[in-house]
This record gives C-alpha cells, structure tokens and sequence, in this order.
C-alpha cells in the first residue's frame, strides 16, 4: 500500500488510509505484552505501555499500543477501539489507543 507522509503525530486520520473503515478488526492477541521504558541502553522494571495485535481482511498484522493494561476480547472476537490514532513514517504506521471493546 502506498503510503503519504505526514509530520504531524498521531492522527485518526492516518488510522483510515492505511485500514478500511468498512471492514471488521479482528483481535489476534490472548494477552497484552508490556512494553518496558529504556534508560542508558538498557530495559527498566517500569512498565509505560501494552501492546497486543489485530488483523483486518486486506491488511497486515497490526499491533496497538494502550497506555494501561486492557482486558482483550477472545482471540479472533470482532472488536472496535476508543479513540484509535496512527503515526505514519516513512515504512512503517505506529497505532495506539486508549481501550478495546468486543462488537457483538
């Protein structure tokens, strides 16, 4: 897919070009993985994000990162995202988001 570069942080609106509003996610994680903070090189103890990964019909895998522990959906449930942004770079697309629900 192509992608536009922007400079401008994290966007709903970035979410949109590189997934298709149409069509379901899909949650691929049974957990989240903590996501450590790094000083002088190295990991630290303290935990500052989670991630877990999603998939949509059309698009690669995907990880989003929360800035607290979420309780994920079943793997492979349906889901939808409280306030989900995207950071485009040039080869890559960063997302996060504040929670995740189960659509049912």
């Amino acid at each position: 897919m192509k992608r536009k570069i922007r400079s401008n942080g994290y966007t709903e609106e970035a979410v949109w070009e590189n997934l298709n509003q149409n069509l379901p996610i899909y949650c691929l994680s049974d957990s989240v993985i903590p996501q450590y903070a790094w000083e002088d090189g190295k990991p630290t103890d303290k935990i500052v994000a989670y991630k877990a990964g999603f998939t949509q019909e059309g698009a690669e895998y995907f990880q989003v990162k929360f800035p607290k522990e979420v309780k994920l959906p079943k793997y492979l449930s349906m889901v939808n995202f409280d306030n989900i942004t995207a950071y485009q770079t040039r080869y890559d697309v960063y997302f996060k988001a504040d929670g995740v629900k189960e659509v049912k």
